[in-house]
């Protein structure tokens, strides 16, 4: 393939679909499916927060890195909701 090809998505774009795929993972299954599937989740949050903290902008980067934490957080209570237990 000789001809690069791109692509981009905007932050909400890649946070919808993430948000979107850990939802479809199984995380109220028990055993191994849930091992399985918290992975795939924790898979995808990764991905995400890789993804869009690399990309994001130089300027207002603290005011951004705010809003990728806060999002990664409210993912991370997504694939691991029993984590906010105390």
């Amino acid at each position: 393939m000789d001809n690069e090809v791109t692509f981009s998505l905007s932050y909400k774009q890649l946070t919808k679909i993430a948000e979107e795929h850990i939802r479809e993972c199984e995380l109220d299954s028990h055993g191994a499916k849930y091992i399985s599937e918290s992975a795939k989740a924790g898979a995808v949050l990764s991905f995400w927060y890789e993804v869009v903290i690399n990309g994001a902008p130089l300027n207002n980067y603290e005011q951004t890195k705010a809003l990728i934490d806060a999002d990664q957080q409210r993912l991370r209570k997504l694939t691991w909701p029993e984590t906010d237990k105390q």
